[in-house]
């Protein structure tokens, strides 16, 4: 069994989604955002979904509890997975380095180590919508990611995902921290031309001042596109 096929071996059985991304179709962007991963050309990005029953009840109060805990849960699920393909890269001699689903390592900026909805774009996956969550074409932004890069010369996807969210502004005027300023994705232009992650955060911590779980959801649970085939998901 080459390596391709031992890394999909893991994804068929544990993730929902998967994907290889070239990251060099993007690096001008990665060099100046995250310089110290240069050295990984390529990426493999995994997705687990949330269930339509927890992201449907995240308004209610219990229900909101039980999102919080998924969330953690596939969290730590994907985590494992990125840990279980980043160690049979290594044991077949290339370079492996997980980045964790929902680490932040700079409080100032409040990022990641990579941005897992530009490596699952690139991976064609899905688009960055204006909510800066990854659109799926069938699951929506119902999903969790997480990112493995590596030197290992995979063969990756060559088809990016046209961005669909045209006019559509749910997210927009649903978002309680109006975060979200109604700009469509464009790789070149920085995060926050399209989204106030700061808004987002003062939004948690209110809701966490309340006794409330520090994570909202609003935005998942009313775009379009993960309700559109919710019955064949179900």
């Amino acid at each position: 069994m080459n390596l391709w096929d031992k890394i999909q071996d893991i994804c068929k059985k544990e993730t929902t989604i998967y994907g290889i991304a070239n990251m060099n179709s993007a690096k001008e962007y990665l060099n100046k955002e995250y310089p110290s991963l240069k050295t990984y050309p390529y990426a493999i990005s995994i997705g687990i979904n949330i269930p339509d029953k927890i992201v449907d009840n995240i308004e209610n109060k219990y229900g909101e509890i039980d999102y919080l805990n998924t969330y953690n849960k596939t969290n730590k699920k994907l985590d494992k997975i990125g840990q279980r393909i980043e160690q049979t890269i290594q044991k077949n001699g290339y370079k492996a380095k997980q980045i964790p689903a929902s680490d932040i390592v700079s409080k100032e900026k409040l990022i990641g180590d990579m941005s897992h909805k530009l490596v699952a774009n690139l991976a064609g996956l899905g688009w960055i919508g204006k909510s800066c969550l990854l659109i799926n074409p069938y699951y929506g932004p119902r999903i969790r990611w997480a990112t493995i890069l590596t030197n290992a010369q995979l063969q990756y996807n060559k088809k990016i995902l046209s961005n669909k969210c045209n006019t559509c502004r749910l997210c927009v005027v649903n978002c309680p921290a109006k975060a979200i300023k109604n700009v469509n994705f464009k790789k070149e232009d920085p995060r926050s031309v399209r989204y106030d992650a700061y808004a987002c955060n003062n939004h948690f911590k209110k809701l966490e001042s309340e006794g409330r779980p520090k994570l909202c959801g609003l935005c998942v649970k009313v775009c379009p596109w993960g309700l559109v085939n919710k019955k064949s998901r179900n």
